[in-house]
């Protein structure tokens, strides 16, 4: 992946006592969703629950979708919740038109979703 791409997506991970949250700000596409990936294997290898906040991606293409409904069923298979923070405009659209909102752990924000 050369440096242009990678810099359309930041994945940041902060590990705190009771989960880990990743803050994504940027696009998820076919060139950045790896980033979202080594991010979500990370994080989920930490054996806590797992919040993923979307609030500043701008946009979320379908292989985005794809990685996240992989993860939620990691989630489920290791007993490790999945939640997802905040979903706006082209993410939230995508979640609803294939239903995945009502698969998928939604919350308003990151203090709801580390509560739940």
């Amino acid at each position: 992946m050369n440096e242009g791409n990678a810099a359309l997506l930041k994945v940041e991970s902060e590990k705190r006592d009771t989960a880990v949250v990743l803050r994504a700000e940027g696009e998820v596409d076919s060139y950045t969703v790896e980033l979202l990936r080594e991010k979500l294997s990370e994080a989920f290898g930490a054996g806590l629950p797992v919040v993923l906040d979307l609030s500043d991606v701008e946009f979320f293409a379908s292989v985005g979708l794809s990685a996240l409904v992989e993860y939620h069923l990691r989630g489920e298979e290791r007993g490790t919740p999945f939640r997802l923070v905040s979903p706006r405009g082209s993410v939230l659209r995508a979640l609803k038109a294939t239903t995945l909102t009502e698969t998928l752990e939604l919350y308003l924000d990151v203090d709801a979703a580390l509560h739940a």
